[in-house]
């Protein structure tokens, strides 16, 4: 998946709830092909949407 469909499927996942799992990111974005660099404008996108990482489920 590329990196701008991942971002938009990590802000749908988390727009219902307000957050997103590190398993979910962890499954939209391949450790293999992803950099740190990546999975910072991932990690920015949720946050200028408001979207909180968090640890695990809590709902």
């Amino acid at each position: 998946m590329r990196l701008r469909a991942a971002i938009r499927r990590a802000i749908e996942l988390g727009q219902s709830t307000g957050n997103i799992t590190f398993d979910q990111l962890n499954e939209l974005l391949p450790s293999a092909t992803t950099t740190p660099e990546d999975i910072e404008a991932v990690i920015q996108a949720l946050s200028d949407e408001g979207i909180n990482l968090i640890e695990n489920d809590q709902s």
